[in-house]
Parts: structure tokens; sequence; C-alpha cells
């Protein structure tokens, strides 16, 4: 996408993804220009640049006049000098060290910053492509790509560089568009290149202010060459970018205005639309309802309309709702019948199944593509017959195959557009959208809140899969002869928030308070919650009851489901001793106890968020029970240590993880040692503290000889504590095989010494030497497999025709390993 239509020295058309932002007007005078810098240590790193703005212009001037004189055309640069620099460019990567790419196209970068310091855009735009050339093939991923010879610190600079280049780029591209006029042929086109240069920075950075900030004035420029619906799409794109670079730096003062700008123009284009539109509403609604010949919808066959009954006849479709990074995304529900299938016409077999009601996420692959486009062109309420070519009845997602099967033939339905609903895109992938009836009153609840909450899931067709209101009765067709029945006085179940939650309730429960009401749409919902220990069994029953009756139905997954959750109340966590629900000692040691319940069950991050409070409260209680409050203290501390050391243990000892996860493994196990060090120094006695100390020795070294110690200290002191029995008996297994390793090593030294004795020392001198690697041998522990794997025995017969002594230890040292191997493998003699 890297053609261009700046005249650029070498690389105009070269075959590199598009660049950057775009800019209304050159910026003012008085205006800094800042070009983004990287930080880094490689040599050949460049300082921030900064060029006034007033000389940038007239350097863009000066350029832009060329341009026009014929100067540095697209005929003075034909496409194959630019193939030949690309050309020669691999070539000589293919010589370059991941380093020196690096480094190249850190000069390169350096050289552009200096160019646009002295306002030679053109010339910077050729270095910054160069730039990019030399080090966009270690953005891969080195575990996939290793014949590039690159690490993972080399791929995190490519990616910092290529981001503040595309970043660069953009700059240049924008302050050349606002050198061009309105009408301008080349100006649309730099600007569609300054959008894609900024969504290349955004694609390595989505949090990328200033990428986000000149891809919305692109944006918004290109909007002032737009017809009014182009206008409006791209200044809502715009809006977007705006929004999400205020979100990262809420005091961006020129985003806040260039998005009230942006507004300002979105409302005026509103008005503009719907006074056009009543100007023409009579003719054209009574043109419509005369309409009944057959449209083709895209002009190639595959989809045709013809419309049956008339609907609201009003504007719906939004195009910004269509993106798929859009923050707002739009569900149709619709009801769909196929009326028949076959032949060209797909009136062949005639098909009676009922009519199906299904909502989809406009845009989505899960839905077949003749429905998006179906949907598209109709009004609420419209009703139409639809032809199908096959093609387009393509998708075989859970949505589609909720559908009768065309058999692979054109077929013809019958659709009605019942109504669109507008939904929050949380993550902006269409993985989860939220939508919020009622926020309800107080506070938010937060971690560790007890509660209250009714909640219902329903399938993409509205029908209800499950409710926490349900009750198992007796008198049910199938599933066993049971049925579910809706109980409104049934009480709300009580979860703990962050600890038994249903994932999809833990989400709504963040935007929502007391009283508050919402709707989660899932593209793959989590399995129905099950009992947790002590809770309603009838529960669980109903939930076992539900997949059981969406499973006959043909559901085998929860896919493209709705949770809608009433939060009727709210217990927020009790804050501590001084809590007026504090109740005594006893919640601390409850704390504690269930802590180590959620540890058990793998739960570690939940069992951290207990234990911590533990830790926290403990030194506030006072009195009698300060002595149990120091002992609970004690334990949630080693409790705590244990967990962070045993998570950033096997972090530690992978070298395939990315630094990010790195440094959070080191963070956690020098918390560990934190409070290693606050035991051995408050509570040595503990079992406990040499439990932690022995991990840590492990995670930290390796040194499962110290780990062993501490070990047997802790069995001693608790005979009977599990936890330190299991970790004994791996620390165990670990001491077995460094001892074997060392044991193999040192044999395989001996061997080759006493090949070497054999072959090279002199006949007086031989004897004494292999006489002394022999009485080496003799003393060393050697296993089965080591005397197999090495083949020492072979070099022993040999060590024999040195001398009688020789022999002798010899025979000795065979003997020993054919007594020792009757333990480690019995049925040798045999």
């Amino acid at each position: 996408s890297g053609a261009w239509v700046v005249a650029l020295p070498s690389l105009k058309g070269a075959n590199m993804p598009g660049g950057s932002e775009g800019a209304e007007d050159p910026p003012a005078e008085d205006d800094e220009v800042i070009i983004e810098e990287i930080e880094t240590n490689t040599a050949g790193a460049d300082e921030g640049v900064a060029a006034s703005s007033a000389e940038a212009t007239t350097a863009q001037d000066k350029s832009a006049q060329e341009v026009e004189d014929g100067d540095g055309g697209d005929e003075q640069r034909p496409d194959s000098s630019q193939d030949k620099e690309m050309l020669r460019i691999e070539k000589e990567k293919e010589n370059m060290s991941a380093v020196e790419k690096l480094e190249r196209s850190l000069l390169w970068k350096a050289e552009g910053n200096d160019f646009f310091k002295k306002n030679e855009i053109f010339k910077a735009v050729d270095a910054y492509y160069h730039a990019i050339l030399y080090c966009r093939d270690l953005m891969q991923n080195p575990q996939y790509y290793p014949n590039l010879k690159h690490t993972p610190e080399n791929r995190k600079l490519a990616q910092d560089l290529c981001e503040s280049v595309f970043t660069n780029l953009a700059l240049c591209q924008t302050k050349y568009a606002g050198t061009l006029p309105a009408d301008h042929a080349e100006k649309t086109k730099v600007l569609e290149e300054a959008i894609k240069s900024a969504s290349e920075a955004l694609k390595i950075n989505a949090k990328n202010v200033k990428a986000l900030y000149r891809r919305a004035l692109a944006r918004s420029s290109f909007a002032k060459m737009a017809k009014n619906a182009e206008a409006q799409a791209l200044l809502g794109e715009a809006k977007g970018d705006l929004l999400a670079a205020i979100a990262e730096d809420a005091q961006n003062r020129d985003a806040r205005a260039e998005l009230k700008s942006v507004q300002e123009r979105l409302k005026t284009l509103k008005r503009e639309e719907i006074a056009g539109e009543r100007r023409n509403f009579s003719f054209g609604s009574s043109l419509s309802a005369l309409a009944t010949k057959e449209e083709d919808l895209l002009g190639d066959g595959s989809v045709r309309k013809r419309i049956s009954v008339q609907g609201d006849s009003g504007r719906w479709l939004n195009e910004d709702w269509l993106a798929p990074d859009a923050v707002i995304k739009c569900v149709v529900h619709a009801k769909c019948t196929m009326l028949s299938y076959g032949g060209d016409e797909g009136q062949d077999v005639k098909h009676s199944a009922p009519p199906v009601t299904i909502s989809f996420i406009l845009g989505d692959s899960d839905m077949h593509e003749g429905f998006h486009v179906a949907v598209k062109s109709m009004t609420i309420s419209q009703v139409a017959s639809f032809t199908f070519s096959p093609q387009r009845l393509k998708a075989d997602g859970g949505l589609a195959r909720l559908l009768p099967d065309a058999q692979g033939k054109t077929s013809i339905w019958e659709v009605t557009l019942v109504k669109y609903v507008t939904w929050t895109d949380v993550h902006r992938n269409g993985e989860q959208l939220q939508k919020i009836q009622d926020e309800g009153y107080g506070k938010f609840p937060e971690p560790l809140s007890e509660v209250f909450l009714h909640w219902r899931v329903f399938g993409p067709d509205g029908g209800l899969i499950h409710s926490s209101r349900y009750t198992v009765s007796v008198g049910g067709e199938g599933a066993g002869g049971l049925k579910h029945v809706e109980d409104d006085d049934k009480e709300a179940p009580c979860y703990v928030l962050g600890e038994n939650t249903w994932e999809p309730l833990t989400l709504l429960c963040k935007s929502l308070r007391q009283g508050g009401v919402g709707e989660l749409r899932m593209r793959r919902l989590p399995p129905l919650p099950k009992q947790e220990e002590g809770g309603d069994s009838n529960a669980d029953v109903s939930a076992k009851l539900s997949m059981m009756m969406n499973k006959t139905k043909g559901i085998e997954e929860l896919r493209h489901c709705t949770v809608r959750a009433e939060l009727e109340r709210v217990v927020q966590p009790l804050a501590g001793p001084e809590d007026p629900r504090w109740e005594g000692i006893s919640v601390l040691v409850q704390e504690r106890f269930r802590a180590e319940q959620l540890a058990d069950r793998g739960e570690d991050a939940a069992a951290l968020v207990r234990l911590r409070r533990v830790v926290r409260w403990a030194p506030q209680v006072s009195g009698t029970d300060a002595a149990v409050a120091a002992n609970e203290n004690a334990a949630a501390r080693a409790s705590i240590g244990w967990l962070l050391a045993s998570r950033a243990a096997p972090i530690l000892d992978l070298g395939n993880v990315t630094s990010d996860v790195l440094a959070a493994a080191r963070r956690e196990l020098a918390e560990a040692e934190e409070h290693c060090t606050w035991l051995e120094e408050h509570r040595p006695e503990l079992p406990g503290t040499r439990l932690l100390r022995a991990k840590i020795l492990v995670a930290q070294d390796d040194d499962f000889a110290g780990a062993h110690h501490h070990l047997c200290e802790a069995q001693r002191v608790a005979p009977d504590d599990k936890r330190v029995q299991r970790e004994l008996r791996r620390v165990k297994i670990e001491l077995r095989k460094e001892e074997e390793r060392q044991s193999r090593a040192k044999v395989l030294e001996i061997r080759d010494s006493l090949k070497r004795a054999r072959a090279e020392s002199a006949a007086d001198a031989r004897e004494e030497v292999v006489l002394s690697l022999l009485r080496q041998l003799d003393q060393t522990k050697v296993s089965w497999e080591t005397v197999m794997e090495t083949y020492i025995g072979v070099e022993l017969k040999s060590c024999q025709e040195v001398g009688e002594e020789a022999k002798r230890l010899c025979i000795q040292i065979l003997g020993r390993f054919k007594d020792e191997s009757k333990e480690q493998r019995p049925m040798w003699e045999t």
C-alpha cells in the first residue's frame, strides 16, 4: 500500500504498509511540530527532534511546486528504480544480523529526522521508508521465524521503531496534504495514505495517542471533500479516534478541541441530511409503495429482493457500526423463513419449516453474508422476499446453523426486520457487548462484595435458556421427566464478587449498582455455573437440566447468548477491625480459612486477596486477641509467599516468555522474599517459614540442596504437613537427577582420560595414571543407566591389560557395578 502519490526520491510505490495521519491545514507559524522518538540503547539511536512549522510550510510549498512543475513527478521516477532499490536492500539484508538491521534502521530514522528539521519533507519520507524496510521483518515472532535469528528484545525494539517511524511518516504526509488545495487530485490519495500510516502504528500499539489524533485529523480533513453520508462516516470514525486518545490522555487539549469541532460538524451534517429527507419524503414514499419489481442488491444476481410489506420508511443504518473496532455495535432481530430451494431460481423444493427468529451482530462472520446484505437494505417492520445464491450462504458458525440448510443451492427466503438494538462493544472485537438499562444507585460493588442478583440467559433466537429463578419439578417431557418452572418469589442467589461469581455476572456487576439492570451479549458464553461447596444444590441440578434440554434442541454450546442481570442488593466487603460489622478475632480466622480453601482449589488470585487482607488487619487487633492475630498474620504471610513463589518459579525456568511476564514473575518473587525475611526474623520456628525459604531457593537458583536442608527441618517440626511432604518428595527427585547428571559427567571424563592414558602415556607412567583414574572411578557412585550409556565397561576391560593391579581394580569395579545393578535391574542375571 505504499503507492504514496507524493513524489518520493526512490521508494514511491514500494510494497510497504501504509502511513499515518493527515492534518486539515499546515500548523500555525507559532506551533512546534515534534517528531516522535523511541528510547533505545542501540548505537545510532536518535534524540527528540523539533522543527517550527513556519519553516516546514515553506519547504512544503517549495516541494509542492516542484511536483506541479514536473520536478520529481511520476515521469521522473519510474517503478523500475523503486524495485531496484528494494531488491538492493533485500539483498543487503541477507548478510546482516538482526542488530545490524536495527542499527541501519535507526540511522535511516535519524537521517529522516534531520531532513525534517531542514524542512526537506520528501527526503525525510524516503529515509523513513528505508528505516521500515530494514527492520519490518524483525517484528515477527522469533519463535516462529528462527531463520531471522533475532531475539524477543530485537523484536520489541523493531516494533517500537516501526511504531515511531510510521507516526513520523504520518506527520510528513499530513503536512504535505495541508499544502494542497481542496480540489487537487492528489489530496485525497495523500490523506488515505496518512490514515493507513496511522493505522499501521496503531496495529503495533493501539493506545498511541499521537497516531490516534493524527488519524482523526486525516479523516476530518477527508470529510470536508466527501458527500454527506461519507462525511458523516469519516467524522464518526474521527470521533472514535479522538475519544480513544482522550481516554489515554485526558489532558490532551488538541484532541479535546478537535473532538468538539468534529461533533459540531456531525450535528450540522445530520441536520442537512434530515432536511433533504423531508424534501424527498412524499415523493419517495409514494414511489416505494408502487415498487414491486425485483431488485438486484449487489449487481451480480446473488442477492435479489422483492418487497412484500412496506416498513416505516425510516433510515436506521449507521455505517460506523460495521467497523470491526467500532465502540458501538448493532444487533438486528429478524424473522426468517425459507420458502423453497433448488434450481436456478430456488423454487424446485418447497420448504415448510416454521420461521426462525434470530438476532445477530451486523457484520458478524458467524451469520451468512446474504442476510447482512438483506437487512441493510430493509426498513423496520418491512417484509421482503430474498433469493440467495449459494455463495452468499457460506457461513458455518453457530448462528448460521440455527437457520434451515439450503443444501448448497439457490434458495428463497421471507425476511422480516423486527428491530435493531445498539450495544457497547467492551473490547471492540465483537466478543462482549454490553447494555446498561439502569445503572442503579449507591456505590459500585467492590471485590469480595456479596451481591444478590437474579439473572437469565437468552439464546440468539430470544428463547430463555436458563434462569436463576428456575426450580426443578417433575412432569416435564424428556430429560428424565423433569422440567423447569420460574418461581417469581424465589430469593436472589448470593455471590461473592471475584470468587464464586460466574464470569458474565462479574463483568456486569462492574457496571451496576444496587437496583441496577444490565445485559451482556457474548459470542461464546462460559458453561453455566455449578454448585459450590455448601451452595444451593437445586441450582446445580437446574443448571445441568438446562444444558440437557439445550442439547435436545441441538445446542451444544452457549454461543451468541445474552445474559440479563438484576442486581437486587449489594453488601460491601468488611473494611477491617474498624468496621462496625467486625465480630472479633473469628472474622480473621475465617478469612484465612476461606483463603486456604481457595488456594487448594487453584484459585490463587482470589486467595491472595483474602490473605493480604489478613496481613493488613492483623496488626490492628489488640487486647486478648492480639496473640491469635499474630499467628494468623504469620500463617497468612507464609501462604502469600508460597503462592507467589509457586507462580513465579515455572515462569523463571522458561526461556521463551515476554519481558513483561518475566518482570511480573520477578516482582512476585521479590514480594515472596519480603514475606520470608519477615518470617525468619519474627517466626523462624514455623514450618511455613522453612517451606517458603526452600521454595525461594529453588525458584531463584535451583538450589535443591539448600531447599532439601530447610524441608528436612520443616518435616522434623511438622511431620504431618502434606505441603512439606509433597515439596520434599519433589526436591529429592530433583537432587537425584542432579547427582545422576554429575555422576555421568564424571564417568565420561574418567573414560576419556583412560583412553588417552592408554594411547599416549609412556609405558612406565601409563600404569600409574590408569591406576589413579580407576581409584577415582571406584569411589564414584554410578547408576546402571550411566554404565550402559557411557560404555565404561568396555573401557574397563581394555584397561585390564595395563597390569595386575589395574586388572584387579577393573574386576572389582565391574563386580560392584554388577552387584549394584541387581537392585536397580533385578532381572539383569536371568
